[in-house]
């Protein structure tokens, strides 16, 4: 986007100044960033790099903080938190952060379920590597991400497994508009900034997005259709649904019921289980250099469902690079 950082940074460091300590090590410590910092749309690797800095990543360390959901009928998820990274050129940089999860559950599963509300909890450790390479003819950028099992799994925070997932995104402008394509494959179904589902998988799949951006100015939108292409086995986690002493933890058996994750703790399953296909829109405002907000709209056609996601990032970077105004 097209922005001036200079007031921002000023106002940023203006207002740290007057905060106590505490709030800042408060900061550092929640977890959770989403890459959406270098972009995150539908992952680790989507429009950001290129768009907002032609010239690839600035090098040095790097700090974000951004909160950030979805609500839909099948109940709310959202995360919050911190994470830090290190870009050693203008093409390469690594990051890592902790997410903390908020979940909410429907009344319709509550009302068969009262331990239902998943509540709070750290999800799965992370690291990103990422790669930036824009160009006038081809934008292209990745990201390969790597878990750790530190999540309650019990609450679908986490698979139990080590988790992996390699994105790609390439585009290009014609003047204020830019066609884009995401690419990515892994062993889990990534959440996107359009869609935080409300459960977790496992299993091979491939990820794919395209569609277009138009960037005026301090506004940006977006318009996409989105494709999950899963094969071999799959294992379904909910988020929702607490596994509980009077609940049914496991579907039993293998099932095809794509919302079993709203009757049940754990579901596996052949490829269709985690199929899903669909549309996204989202709206982008960054008022300051610093703060990015959003707000998106996610379409599953297999599950019927609306999804409402919203995002507020906060770019904290300056703090580890006070030689730079």
């Amino acid at each position: 986007m097209k922005y001036n950082s200079e007031p921002a940074e000023k106002f940023w460091k203006s207002l740290f100044h007057r905060l106590p300590l505490a709030v800042l090590v408060i900061a550092l410590r929640l977890p959770g960033f989403c890459p959406s910092l270098f972009a995150q749309s539908p992952n680790p690797a989507a429009t950001g790099p290129a768009r907002d800095n032609p010239g690839g990543f600035t090098p040095g360390w790097t700090l974000g903080t951004r909160f950030e959901g979805s609500y839909s009928g099948d109940g709310g998820v959202y995360d919050l938190g911190s994470a830090l990274g290190y870009n050693f050129s203008h093409h390469f940089g690594i990051d890592a952060g902790l997410p903390l999860y908020f979940v909410s559950s429907p009344s319709t599963i509550k009302k068969n379920n009262s331990g239902a509300v998943s509540g709070i909890g750290v999800g799965a450790f992370f690291t990103d590597l990422r790669l930036n390479y824009p160009s006038k003819s081809l934008n292209y950028s990745s990201a390969i991400r790597l878990t750790a099992p530190t999540g309650d799994t019990k609450k679908g925070f986490s698979t139990s497994h080590a988790t992996w997932n390699f994105a790609n995104h390439i585009d290009h402008a014609f003047g204020d508009f830019s066609p884009f394509l995401d690419a990515g494959v892994g062993n889990t179904v990534m959440d996107t900034r359009f869609f935080h589902r409300p459960f977790i998988t496992f299993g091979y799949n491939a990820q794919f997005n395209g569609g277009v951006e138009y960037d005026p100015g301090n506004f940006s939108f977006s318009a996409s259709a989105y494709d999950v292409a899963p094969w071999g086995n799959q294992t379904v986690i909910s988020r929702v649904f607490r596994c509980g002493a009077s609940t049914k933890c496991n579907a039993g058996g293998a099932t095809k019921n794509r919302r079993s994750f709203t009757t049940a703790s754990v579901s596996a399953g052949a490829a269709d289980l985690v199929r899903d296909n669909g549309f996204n829109a989202g709206i982008d405002y960054k008022p300051a250099g610093s703060l990015d907000l959003e707000f998106d709209f996610s379409r599953s056609v297999p599950l019927q469902l609306n999804s409402y996601s919203f995002g507020i990032g906060i770019d904290l970077s300056w703090l580890l690079r006070p030689h730079v105004h």
